[in-house]
């Protein structure tokens, strides 16, 4: 390590020498660790029995879980890493050995394993990695549109059906959602649609962009955009953001109304003038959720037909049992009609305020499972309609003597830790199971004994493989302690805990209930679900149709 009174000393020269030396031993290390997650995969994978293969929780999840608690990844970019090192080990040993020299940096390693994707011939692989061992180098000066270019030119020699850019731009078609710059409170939308679909949505939304009257303070593109949102909520028509309320196209607006989006916030927006002597709708100290619901929608529920969002059993409970959270009586309040509304948010730049005075203050709400909500796109959702529901005091959720978990203790658990416990694991607490920890009935259901795990992690802590698996401890402050089955011991905390340090989380340990031993059954795998095709039959599948679609298409119809 080179502190900065060396650095100093160093002249240009030696300054570029030392960075150039870093930049290729960065990449020696990459490669490394790449190294030993093939071995991993393999160990996991290579020798999988048929059995083990069409379990949920096959080779590849248990490898997963393993390596995205070890590099604190997603389940997402573990599998990503994981195939990159399974694609170096298996089929590019020649580009993997410039890789470990530093010779070629980790992205365009990436790109390669990415676009050599469909390759199946053996022959082919041998030459293509011969040929990317030797031209690969020079890649890394080279945009990301021309590395991938200079990598086709070899797999259009040797392999012409496995090039990925000879698809057609019909089966492109996606529509993605954020992007790493968007500013807070706002998402970027873009993708590729059918030109006949995009047509008609951009006729939709302008129709319903007009719709409104002419002292809307919203520009077309922002009610364009707006329009778009009361399309998800389901609704054909825009509310009008004029003052009048005479005017037609008035009224609750169906957006705030319509889904279920938990957002969590200590304090609720206020006016700015009104500085702090106006708080009485809510202690400082007291955490709200803003629901915004739809109009019939009723106390809050959870339904199991998504894959994210039933709440599948514990170890003594059959995977396919219907879960139905309780919704027993909650009160829920309408967005006061006299909530802060900034003006500013709409319209064009050059009608903002010349000094900058914002007209609503307060902290931003966090939406469950990532994205930050300032507070004056909150305090617009509550003045169009958001219900506000505070949640309760966790000394106030005691043990209840059922399964399934109250409405109100299924809320707090879901704000308290936002995202699933396992280590590494971003999907949002509305997208997982509420698993007893210590499972039911040994384990009581209670806000100590709950936490949100997401169906794989689920799955994974309820069927240990082979000689062990994995095992939870969670603490009264909502924090737990995984062990792997290798021994690793891993402490993930409450995100709420980490983004309000003054929130409260802390619950008392609940009493052990009597009931069965959860260890008596025997044999879990047989409950273990099942693929209907292992998940290399599933994958060969892809690669197969997709080749026969690149060679289809240079075909004269009816192919």
């Amino acid at each position: 390590m080179l502190d900065r009174q060396v650095l100093g000393d160093l002249t240009d020269t030696a300054l570029i020498d030392a960075l150039e030396h870093h930049t290729r031993a960065e990449a020696s290390q990459a490669a490394a660790r790449l190294a030993v997650i093939a071995e991993i995969v393999a160990r996991h994978c290579d020798d999988e029995d048929e059995v083990s293969a069409h379990r949920a929780i096959d080779g590849w999840e248990t490898a997963a879980a393993a390596i995205s608690a070890a590099c604190n990844l997603g389940r997402k970019a573990a599998s990503t890493q994981m195939r990159i090192a399974q694609a170096l080990h298996q089929h590019l040993p020649k580009v993997a050995a410039v890789f470990a020299r530093g010779d070629i940096p980790a992205k365009v390693i990436a790109t390669i394993t990415w676009r050599t994707h469909n390759i199946t011939d053996q022959d082919a692989w041998a030459l293509i990695d011969t040929a990317l061992a030797g031209a690969a180098t020079t890649y890394g000066a080279l945009s990301p549109t021309k590395t991938e270019q200079a990598i086709d030119v070899w797999i259009e020699k040797f392999d012409p059906a496995a090039v990925r850019t000879t698809r057609k731009a019909a089966r492109d078609r996606d529509i993605c959602f954020g992007d790493p710059d968007d500013p807070h409170g706002t998402t970027t939308i873009w993708g590729r649609l059918l030109a006949t679909d995009a047509a008609l949505i951009k006729k939709l939304l302008t129709t319903m962009a007009h719709s409104v009257c002419d002292n809307d303070p919203r520009t077309l593109g922002q009610r364009r955009a707006d329009a778009l949102g009361a399309l998800g909520a389901g609704t054909d028509h825009l509310t009008c953001h004029c003052d009048n309320p005479d005017c037609q196209a008035t009224g609750p607006d169906p957006r705030s109304r319509a889904a279920v989006i938990h957002l969590l916030a200590q304090t609720l927006p206020q006016p700015a003038t009104h500085g702090h002597d106006d708080t009485d709708e809510q202690d400082a100290g007291e955490e709200a959720t803003t629901r915004v619901a739809a109009r019939d929608q009723g106390p809050l529920r959870t339904d199991t037909g998504d894959a994210g969002q039933g709440h599948p059993p514990d170890k003594e409970r059959p995977p396919t049992a219907p879960d139905t959270i309780e919704t027993p009586a909650d009160t829920t309040t309408a967005g006061p009609a006299h909530s802060p509304r900034d003006p500013h948010i709409h319209g064009e730049p050059h009608d903002y305020t010349a000094d900058g005075t914002p007209s609503v203050t307060g902290p931003p709400a966090i939406i469950l499972g990532g994205g930050i909500v300032p507070a004056p796109l909150l305090a617009e959702l509550i003045a169009t309609g958001a219900t506000i529901t505070h949640l309760t005091h966790p000394e106030d959720l005691t043990t209840q003597t059922h399964y399934r978990p109250s409405t109100k203790l299924a809320a707090y658990v879901r704000t308290r830790d936002l995202t699933c416990m396992f280590p590494g694991c971003a999907v949002a607490a509305d997208h997982c199971d509420l698993d007893h920890c210590t499972p039911w009935p040994a384990g009581a259901t209670h806000p100590g004994n709950l936490g949100p795990k997401c169906r794989t992690h689920h799955l994974l802590k309820t069927f240990p493989a082979g000689d062990g698996g994995w095992t939870d401890v969670q603490h009264p402050d909502g924090s737990h302690t995984w062990t792997a089955p290798t021994g690793h011991i891993y402490h993930t905390t409450p995100f709420s805990q980490i983004l309000f340090p003054d929130q409260a989380t802390h619950t008392s340990t609940p009493a052990p209930t009597p009931g069965p031993s959860p260890t008596a059954t025997t044999d879990r795998h047989i409950k273990m679900p099942l693929r209907q095709r292992t998940r290399q039959q599933t994958r060969t599948q892809r690669i197969n149709t997709e080749r026969r679609l690149n060679t289809e298409q240079d075909k004269p119809p009816p192919f």
